[in-house]
């Protein structure tokens, strides 16, 4: 295993990658430092979820990625407070653990999903809906991400019943600008099982692709098999399982 080498920047990890959540994610305005080690690459960022910390993602082979970790980790001038590695990397690091540890998936699409029944009742929500989707989230999605209002949250989509009630939402966020990221997508419990999310993500997905994007991407906590399959279905293709949390000394 070579050791740990410091890259020029998002040009050389990109080429030294080659992936496509790479290329989705890696913001050149918001990259700390890119690093190599061994076989595994990534770059550090600020953190989303821990104030003044840095988050460091990192692809590749589980122990290589693991390595970098250990490597990074004690240096005050990284300042890593979270981590997004290889599925499982975690079980490789002696020093540290991951607290609360997140198992997850990143999924793609870059054809339009078959169309689904009710779309024809989606569309945008403006401003004034941002307390409905915030009481829908806090209900019915405690895991979820993206909020109204906060950096990187774009716009939202959503339907309502007949009594005019918000039942199903999805955002529309970016981690890199031009790149679509679906976030959020919430059902209403009493009525889930009738197609909503679906309807939803697949109205959203449709509506960005038409717009030029060419391409977007989603990721979901790896114990919710409904949306798995919802997703698959919509013609995402899932090959990026992550293990995310923040970084404890054992």
């Amino acid at each position: 295993m070579t050791g740990l080498r410091r890259l020029a920047g998002p040009d050389e990890l990109l080429a030294l990658l080659d992936d496509d959540f790479a290329r989705a994610e890696v913001d050149p305005d918001r990259l700390h430092s890119s690093w190599a080690l061994g076989d595994a690459a990534g770059w550090v960022t600020e953190s989303r979820r821990t104030a003044g910390r840095a988050h460091l993602v990192a692809l590749g082979p589980p122990a290589d990625a693991a390595a970098m970790l250990g490597e990074l980790a004690p240096r005050a001038d990284v300042g890593l407070g979270s981590v997004t590695l290889p599925r499982d990397a975690d079980s490789h690091l002696p020093a540290y653990r991951l607290e609360p540890r997140n198992d997850w998936e990143w999924f793609v699409t870059r054809a339009a999903p078959p169309l689904q029944a009710g779309e024809d009742a989606v569309g945008w929500l403006d401003e004034t809906t941002y307390d409905e989707i915030q009481r829908l989230l806090q209900r019915w999605s405690p895991r979820h991400d993206a909020e109204p209002a906060r950096p990187g949250v774009l716009r939202w989509a959503g339907l309502r019943d007949a009594d005019g009630d918000l039942i199903a939402a999805a955002a529309h966020t970016e981690h890199r600008a031009g790149v679509p990221h679906l976030a959020s997508v919430v059902t209403h419990g009493e009525h889930r099982g009738r197609g909503l999310g679906a309807a939803v993500t697949g109205w959203l997905t449709r509506t960005l692709l038409a717009e030029g994007t060419g391409w977007v991407t989603l990721g979901m906590y790896s114990d919710n098999d409904v949306a798995r399959r919802m997703y698959l279905r919509l013609g995402f293709a899932n090959d990026h399982r992550f293990t995310s949390g923040r970084l404890r000394p054992r």
